[in-house]
């Protein structure tokens, strides 16, 4: 994810090639856009790609204590996040049908989990934090249920044991609105002029959506979403199915490779699909406001290069496809939902590839590798995602004739605060050791392991862990193998440590 800190900090992302992302997440986001209507007379464009499935998610077993009374025994045990996950299930498939009403801001819905029981439990929760659950059933029999926010502890009506699969339906309404996060600013659902988009790292997914919101649970998905006639609504993967009435249109999207809740896409409003070819025929699918189209051109023809260049690097592209949405969101929003991308148009409207739109596209594009493909196993492993990208990033402005590598590294060097990379209080989640402060860190690898070694690395820890989510000791033990050192030492003094060296390696 990347978001300036602020109207200032913005300005200088755009102006300055010099200046190096601080990617904060943006201050005071607003939920009205700087969009102007639209005519949604048009009727939106569709597609059917096709699509592969993925490696299987191989969350860990949850233990076997029955949930208890507080919101922190019902969690997995994140450190930053107490209440998020569920100990003893594993969701391996959603089913989200969803009707909704941007004029009026209400949503209906049914959620339906697949779900493996772990462990033995004479109860079980999900994460809910907002719908107001109506009805709740496994295997089409009722049953009970208890509201106790942020969790929805469910009593099946026999007790389950481990290795049991069971489907969960829940009913339920909304009228969905962004909230405070512990980590900073908002997350959730956000109204919009025309519609509305989510944004739900960290916490985000369960204040509108009944799940196992933590990212150690991947899953697949499938969106069936229905808005009023003339609205497009986008989610992640490709476009199964199309079907309107004289009032609603109603818009069926998959996603067949295991995905954690957060980088889960839900846009509503007049959205024109872009489809395309990319590198090795790639399918692309990018979703742009309808009286954007020529102005986001551009961006979406960029697409191809980038690709081409992270791939050297990096490996293969490790999903399905790709492409870009760019929303009536608060500027400064950049967010690396699964396939695609999602922007703030007001960061976009110049139509032109600039410094802020190379860095913003380079950013998530990169994540795509590094957080989608594999992803935290804990909140405290976040630099997994935001540092990687952020080297990545400035990957891309080197190879721009931006800014040459050796300047970004040493900026971020030079800004980082004291405090371990490896371990940020929930409020450090999307602070600058987190970004370019990890970042660092990979640069000082680099050097010390040398190019060959350093790309060897980066493209195993895609290739070996795709689909899953992992640890950064799992990231320090395949460091250790690649290389064929004992990297003890350099992580202690690079990434765990509270204040690290003053120049880089030679």
């Amino acid at each position: 994810m990347v978001a300036c800190l602020g109207t200032v900090y913005l300005t200088a992302c755009a102006t300055d090639p010099g200046v190096v992302s601080t990617e904060a997440r943006s201050v005071n986001p607003s939920t009205e856009s700087t969009a102007p209507p639209v005519d949604s007379s048009e009727p939106p464009a569709s597609s059917t790609p096709g699509t592969d499935p993925g490696p299987s998610d191989t969350s860990p077993a949850g233990d076997t204590t029955v949930p208890g009374g507080t919101s922190d025994d019902n969690g997995i045990g994140d450190e930053l996040f107490p209440s998020l996950g569920n100990p003893g299930i594993d969701v391996e498939h959603y089913t989200v049908v969803l009707d909704y009403d941007p004029t009026r801001n209400r949503m209906s819905a049914t959620v339906h989990l697949d779900i493996a029981i772990t462990a033995d439990r004479s109860e079980f929760s999900l994460d809910s934090d907002g719908p107001d659950v109506s009805a709740v059933s496994i295997d089409g029999v009722p049953a009970e249920f208890v509201a106790a926010p942020p969790e929805l502890l469910i009593t099946p009506a026999t007790p389950l044991t481990n290795g049991q699969h069971i489907g969960v339906d829940v009913t339920y309404t909304l009228s969905p609105q962004p909230v405070p996060s512990a980590a900073g600013d908002q997350v959730g659902w956000f109204p919009s002029l025309n519609g509305s988009y989510v944004l739900n790292e960290p916490e985000g997914a369960h204040t509108w959506l009944p799940s196992d919101d933590h990212p150690s649970d991947k899953a697949t998905f499938r969106f069936e979403i229905t808005v009023p006639t003339g609205l497009t609504a986008v989610a992640n993967g490709a476009l199964v199915a199309h079907t309107s009435t004289v009032t609603t249109d109603t818009w069926i999207w998959q996603e067949d490779r295991p995905m954690t809740t957060y980088l889960v896409q839900m846009l509503t409003g007049n959205y024109e699909i872009v489809e395309g070819t990319g590198p090795n025929g790639l399918p692309l699918l990018s979703v742009v406001l309808r009286q954007d189209r020529e102005m986001m051109q551009p961006y979406i023809d960029s697409i191809d290069e980038q690709i081409d260049y992270f791939d050297d690097f990096f490996g293969a592209y490790p999903l399905d496809r790709y492409g870009i949405a760019i929303t009536d969101s608060f500027p400064g929003l950049a967010m690396e939902t699964m396939e695609r991308p999602t922007f703030s148009r007001g960061d976009f409207a110049s139509g032109r590839l600039d410094t802020q739109q190379e860095l913003f596209l380079a950013h998530e594009l990169a994540h795509q590798w590094f957080g989608d493909a594999v992803s935290p196993q804990e909140w405290n492993d976040v630099w997994l995602n935001e540092s990687f990208a952020t080297y990545g990033e400035w990957m891309w402005l080197d190879h721009a004739g931006i800014t040459p590598i050796d300047s970004s590294a040493n900026a971020g060097l030079a800004a980082r605060e004291p405090h371990s990379t490896a371990d940020p209080t929930a409020e450090e989640m999307f602070t600058i050791n987190s970004y370019d402060g990890g970042a660092v860190v990979l640069h000082a690898l680099r050097k010390t392991i040398g190019d060959d070694l350093f790309f060897a690395l980066m493209s195993r820890w895609v290739a070996d862990n795709n689909g899953t989510s992992r640890t950064t000791e799992d990231f320090v033990a395949l460091a250790n193998e690649v290389s064929g050192q004992d990297l003890t030492e350099f992580f202690a003094t690079w990434l765990y440590a509270d204040v690290v060296p003053t120049s880089f390696p030679t």
